[in-house]
């Protein structure tokens, strides 16, 4: 009768720690992908958004957006920086590209 104890408390405990692992939220940093609508409409918004501001305030909006950015990457490790900065001048490289 133990035994049967003992195996049903096993077979309970790796059930829940299955369930356990499977209900576990995302990574913070794991963003949905967005679909090519998605991402022109929120390139008009940001654009309609921009330019109801006035020079002044286009410019503290860039300012603080570059200085986030700064701040995201002095918070990572050397390999994650030289990872992003290297996406980056692929994506540039490959925009250059499309516009010639």
């Amino acid at each position: 009768m133990n035994t049967n104890r003992l195996l049903m408390a096993v077979v309970a405990l790796f059930l829940s720690v299955g369930a356990f692992a499977q209900s576990q939220p995302e990574t913070p940093g794991a963003r949905p992908r967005l679909t090519t609508e998605q991402r022109e409409a929120k390139k008009a918004e940001m654009k309609a958004k921009l330019a109801q501001m006035t020079p002044a305030e286009r410019k503290a909006f860039r300012q603080a957006h570059r200085e986030q950015m700064q701040a995201r990457l002095n918070a990572m490790t050397p390999e994650q920086r030289a990872k992003v900065l290297e996406r980056r001048r692929q994506h540039k490289a490959h925009k250059d590209r499309e516009g010639k």
